[in-house]
Order: C-alpha cells, then sequence, then structure tokens
C-alpha cells in the first residue's frame, strides 16, 4: 500500500495505556496526562488515540461505572459507514434494534493523519478498546477488550477509504453510505406558539463569503448537510435525554451575514462535568468548524425574522413547510412580544 495513501504513524514512546494492572483503578493524572486532557478539556465522549508503541486505541467514556454497566449490556462490535464524506467508525454497544446505542467515530479521509489512523484500525491485528469512566474528575479504567475485523470487513472498510480518498464511487461498496431516516414534512403552522417563541443559540455565519466561495446552492447544501450531520449525532448520543430531546432550527439572513438558530438553547442537556458545552453540543462541534463561522450568541428568532426549518422530537426530525400563512402569524407573534419595534415580517 503506497505511503501517500496510507502514511505511516510514529507514536510518542512517552504515552501510557490502559491495561489489565490498572484496571479497577483510578488513573494516575501525571502519568496519563494526556488521557485527562482529551476527555476533561476536550470534552471527548468518545475517540482514537495513538499510543506509544504507534497502535491506535478506542476509547469510550461514561459518566459513572453504573452507565457503563446500562449501555454496554450487549457484545460490542464496529460498523464502518460514509456519511457527508467522511468514514465514521460506529462502536454499537447496544443491539436492540429499536433502541440501538452507538458510538460514532469519524474519520476525514482527506486528512491525511486521520485516514492514517483508520486504515491503521483496519490493518493491526487488533484494536484495543479501552472502557474509562470520569466522575470527580478521575478517570476510573473500568475494562478493556480486543477488536479484530475479518478480511471481508478490512476490504469492504479500505475501499470506502479509496472512494472517498480519490473521490471514485466505483469502490464504494453496496449499502455503505448512512440511510437517512425517513423525513416527514408537516406544516410550520402546527408548531404551537410557545415552541414559535422560544429563544436559542445563533450561529453567525458570513455568508456572502460562503456564496462568493461555494455559490448559492453549494453554499446551502453544506449549511444542510453540517446542520444534518449534527442531528444524526443527537439521534445517536450515548445519552437518552439527548436523544429524546425537541428543538427547532431556524435561518435568517441579514445583509452579509446568515444566522442558524437552534431553539431553546441546548445548553442544560451539556452541562457535563467533564465537557466543555462547545465540545459536547454537536451543533456548536460540526458548526463551529466551518471556515465562515464567526461566532455564537443568544438570539430570539423571531427578533432576526426568521424562519423555521427543522423540527427535531424524540428521533423524529421534520422538514417544516413554509407559506404565506407562517409569515403572517409569525409577524402577530413578534408585534405581541415586541410592541413598538418594526416587524422584519411586513
Amino acid at each position: 500500500m503506497d505511503k501517500e495513501f496510507f502514511p505511516p504513524l510514529i507514536g510518542n514512546d512517552a504515552l501510557h495505556s490502559p491495561d489489565a494492572g490498572t484496571q479497577g483503578e483510578v488513573l494516575d493524572r501525571e502519568q496519563y496526562d494526556d488521557l485527562y486532557q482529551l476527555v476533561e478539556e476536550e470534552g471527548l465522549p468518545y475517540f482514537a488515540r495513538l499510543n506509544g508503541r504507534g497502535e491506535v486505541e478506542l476509547y469510550l467514556v461514561f459518566e459513572t461505572v453504573d452507565a457503563f454497566s446500562e449501555q454496554t449490556k450487549d457484545a460490542v462490535s464496529v460498523e464502518f459507514k460514509t456519511y457527508q464524506n467522511k468514514l465514521l467508525a460506529v462502536i454499537w454497544t447496544l443491539s436492540d434494534p429499536l433502541q440501538p446505542l452507538g458510538f460514532p467515530l469519524s474519520f476525514d479521509i482527506r486528512s491525511a493523519e486521520e485516514r492514517s489512523v483508520a486504515l491503521t484500525i483496519l490493518h493491526q491485528p487488533f484494536t484495543a478498546l479501552h472502557y474509562l469512566a470520569f466522575e470527580e474528575r478521575q478517570l476510573t479504567h473500568i475494562y478493556s477488550e480486543a477488536i479484530s475485523f475479518s478480511a471481508e470487513e478490512v476490504s469492504r472498510a479500505q475501499d470506502m477509504v479509496r472512494s472517498l480518498y480519490e473521490g471514485n464511487p466505483a469502490y464504494m461498496p453496496q449499502e455503505a453510505e448512512v440511510r437517512e431516516e425517513e423525513t416527514q414534512t408537516i406544516p410550520a403552522t402546527s408548531l404551537p406558539d410557545s415552541v414559535l417563541q422560544e429563544k436559542g443559540t445563533a450561529f453567525l455565519l458570513q455568508y456572502q463569503r460562503m456564496l462568493a466561495t461555494h455559490g448559492e446552492e453549494e453554499a446551502q447544501h453544506l449549511l444542510m448537510s453540517t446542520v444534518k450531520q449534527a442531528v444524526w449525532v443527537m439521534r445517536r448520543h450515548s445519552r437518552s435525554e439527548v436523544r429524546d430531546s425537541s428543538f427547532t432550527v431556524w435561518a435568517a439572513e441579514q445583509g452579509e451575514q446568515f444566522y442558524l438558530v437552534v431553539t431553546p438553547a441546548l445548553s442544560h442537556l451539556f452541562e457535563v462535568i467533564h465537557m466543555s458545552e462547545e465540545d459536547a453540543n454537536p451543533f456548536s462541534r460540526f458548526l463551529m468548524t466551518l471556515p465562515d463561522f464567526v461566532q455564537t450568541q443568544d438570539a430570539a428568532p423571531l427578533l432576526l425574522g426568521a424562519f423555521p426549518l427543522l423540527r427535531y422530537e424524540s428521533g423524529q426530525l421534520y422538514h417544516l413547510d413554509l407559506d404565506e400563512k407562517l409569515q403572517e402569524h409569525l409577524h402577530r407573534l413578534f408585534m405581541q412580544a415586541f410592541p413598538g419595534i418594526s416587524s422584519p415580517y411586513v
């Protein structure tokens, strides 16, 4: 395999990995400093890590040991898929068809390092999966196991990587792409006034710059695909209160700027001691990586003259149908909430 496609990874031999001797023990903060940084400072609930021997390890971090017990009742498996031009390695810990639970590791195949990490997972004899709990600012090593892949699984996943790398769909195996769950369309006017009056978090982007770079159609596709990637992660989040949440996604254009607003603010869902809200919140994680992202701010969609585009309720995503009646209704709600201010819906 050529080095351009599969560049070598060099491990840092100063790094330590959990082993049989640390199982059930609290990991020493100084000895496992990089793990504490990944979990505590960067807020990663699951991640791949290159160890001191140049091997790639996988980590799942749970809020408590009890949470680990509840969320890992079945035999673990790893499924490779593609989504939005990325390779996903979904670590399934619950296989119940009605309530499956998976942790989706994402690899940008255009990045040489991420591509090499993904290929290393496929080609090393086995991959260590470490389960940790983070409580009271301490990491506990719960358990570790080894995962390996059949020759067929390796070949299939490598074809996905090759297809994404070369931009050649001929290599892509059948049913490799994540299928979007069926999305229903409902009238936006069916949303209750209490939902339409909610405040939330706005993600501000330099839209004119996006248009100049991508063109209108591609810019809109980029924004919507990023939003749907965040929704995909919400649907498969390890915590049921995140999967079962409800929120609305709005859009507003003002001059050269574009606002994507999520209502209500989701910060209450991500007030987890070992995560920063920005890292834990999938909307922050994905939208803030866009080159034209400017900032986040508290926002009332009605004040921005925004229109609701998507509604998520307990795992179901709805497209919202917009019509003239909606604009009239939003105008009335605006005048009730902000009397004396000129309505952006006129």
